[in-house]
């Protein structure tokens, strides 16, 4: 009997435990379900630009279906409705499929597509194509180097344009004034005819966007001479980057740069097409 009692106070002692971890079980996995459905519910705008700086390198002899690719978003990019997806934010993806060069007549090539972008607390899935890359070495070439005793006003972009550097100054394509360049980089409109065969505002994004140290006229392979876009994403499969080479391997070296496109499409949305076309166009 004396045995019964001990045990009985013992179990009452324990229950405090018990129900206090099982709560904190509970607002855990609450907490968890919450921020699920936050980025359920939160998207990037389609149509937006966001320009990118790769983390690592992309080779078609080197790199494996499945790998993982992240990139640097380099610069504030305008959302609407007072949100803004910082510089310096992570967009993640992956490989995939590699193609090596054989004895056939496979140009070596890579697919890849990027998954999802940190906003803030929230990781949000999304669907981009790509509108323009440019290797290394263009990048370093239109970066502006200010000194003090040096003219900045021609600065040249990856793509061709010049702008006017300096806080504020005007970015120009030809004698239109389409944006303004800031202390991270070019601010500008694409829904204005410029004459250019890249695409302009898509499902009313009329937001400034992010171009970094890109044109507003740049769409295409910039600096590498043996790179081409054969698959940019924006048609069937979705979200699905080919880049192709005419060299021995594809080399996307770390620290080139992307301008990504975000389409209209969520990647569940992408997923469920299943018939596969080929396009380059930005």
């Amino acid at each position: 009997m004396k045995n019964n009692l001990r045990m009985l106070a013992l179990a009452l002692c324990m229950l405090p435990m018990y129900l206090h971890a099982g709560t904190g079980q509970d607002l855990k996995q609450a907490d968890q379900s919450a921020q699920e459905q936050n980025a359920q519910s939160e998207s990037i705008p389609a149509g937006t630009i966001i320009p990118v700086s790769l983390n690592s390198a992309l080779r078609s002899d080197q790199s494996g279906r499945g790998d993982a690719i992240t990139a640097t978003v380099m610069q504030d990019v305008p959302l609407g409705m007072g949100k803004t997806l910082r510089a310096g934010s992570m967009v993640t993806g992956h490989v995939v499929e590699a193609i090596t060069s054989g004895k056939g007549s496979d140009e070596p090539g890579i697919s890849f597509q990027f998954d999802q972008v940190r906003l803030g607390v929230l990781t949000i899935p999304l669907t981009t194509n790509l509108r323009a890359v440019a290797s290394k070495t263009a990048v370093l070439a239109a970066t502006p180097q200010l000194t003090s005793n040096e003219n900045t006003d021609s600065q040249v972009q990856i793509g061709g344009d010049q702008i006017s550097y300096g806080e504020g100054g005007l970015v120009m394509v030809g004698s239109q004034v389409v944006g303004k360049y800031t202390s991270q980089g070019v601010l500008a409109y694409v829904g204005q005819d410029l004459g250019t065969p890249c695409r302009g505002t898509i499902d009313d994004n009329a937001y400034p966007q992010a171009f970094w140290l890109f044109s507003v006229n740049a769409c295409g392979a910039y600096g590498f001479g043996d790179l081409t876009i054969l698959h940019s994403g924006r048609t069937e499969p979705l979200g699905e980057i080919t880049l192709t080479s005419y060299g021995k391997a594809l080399k996307v070296g770390k620290g080139s740069a992307m301008l990504l496109r975000v389409d209209d499409s969520r990647p569940e949305e992408a997923q469920a097409h299943t018939t596969p076309s080929r396009g380059t166009e930005q």
